[in-house]
């Protein structure tokens, strides 16, 4: 298979009708659509499309649209691949099938608003953390007004153990953020460059400190600084603005863990969703 040939597309995915079964059973009826990473092979743009419909019109999906259609290999030599990302890539090159990410969902208006994220905390199969967290989160995002934060956010797992909420940036250069609560464990914030882990060992407080660095990525108050070697990643780490002005730094990921950085980080950003300064 000539690595060429492989393409990568953040696809959006809707039922045929509002009552397919396949989709209820699949997902309930709190979604009117979802996005999915889908990764696979084509001997150009086009055909890669045609296959990926194909296969979701088996199930009476529709493929609505695709976005960030590109090679696999313009993908990896921009950035990291996400571990998610590194597994789809793994089972394409073992069977040559198309590989689905996870559906982040979206109800039927199109807009995952927070009164719809409160509404998703209502879910009876979520865990005590899952629904704090997400009534949380539907709090924050109902206080503050966050300009670059995409209408299109991501909400799988209702119903499994590990609950996931993407919140995606509007400008494709710039951090998202997704949140994954594993029943009444541990909470990961991920920043695409990195991940913070939180866990009852952390602290009587653990849920709290999670909510305070998810409200940090939100208002711009997480810097995060990365080390690169030779165009690769080499070293992470987050730092949360504190009310006294200083920066608590989070564990450092790194793909050697027992060394440290050395020197200046090569690039430092800021999660934020509050749009340029004026």
């Amino acid at each position: 298979m000539s690595p060429g040939r492989f393409w990568i597309a953040l696809v959006e995915v809707r039922p045929d009708v509002p009552d397919n079964p396949q989709w209820l059973d699949s997902f309930g009826d709190s979604a009117g659509g979802a996005f999915v990473h889908v990764m696979g092979l084509g001997k150009s743009p086009s055909a890669f499309q045609d296959t990926v419909g194909a296969d979701l019109a088996r199930n009476g999906w529709v493929a609505a649209g695709f976005d960030d259609l590109e090679p696999l290999a313009a993908l990896r030599a921009r950035e990291p691949l996400s571990p998610a990302l590194q597994q789809m890539e793994k089972a394409l090159l073992a069977t040559g099938d198309l590989q689905f990410g996870r559906f982040f969902l979206y109800p039927y208006d199109e807009l995952s608003t927070p009164e719809w994220l409160a509404e998703e905390a209502q879910d009876p199969r979520l865990s005590l953390t899952q629904t704090t967290v997400l009534q949380n989160l539907a709090r924050m995002l109902q206080r503050l007004s966050l300009p670059d934060l995409d209408e299109s956010i991501g909400l799988t797992g209702q119903g499994s153990d590990e609950l996931e909420i993407h919140l995606p940036h509007r400008s494709p250069t710039e951090l998202d953020v997704t949140v994954l609560v594993c029943g009444d464990e541990e909470i990961t914030i991920d920043y695409e460059y990195g991940h913070v882990h939180f866990t009852p060992k952390k602290g009587t407080d653990w849920i709290s400190q999670s909510l305070d660095f998810l409200y940090g990525a939100l208002q711009g108050g997480v810097r995060v600084q990365m080390w690169a070697d030779a165009g690769r990643l080499t070293h992470s780490r987050a730092l949360i603005l504190l009310d006294n002005g200083g920066w608590q730094p989070y564990p450092l990921w790194s793909s050697h863990p027992d060394e440290e950085p050395d020197g200046e980080p090569t690039l430092t950003r800021f999660l934020s969703f509050l749009g340029p300064e004026e």
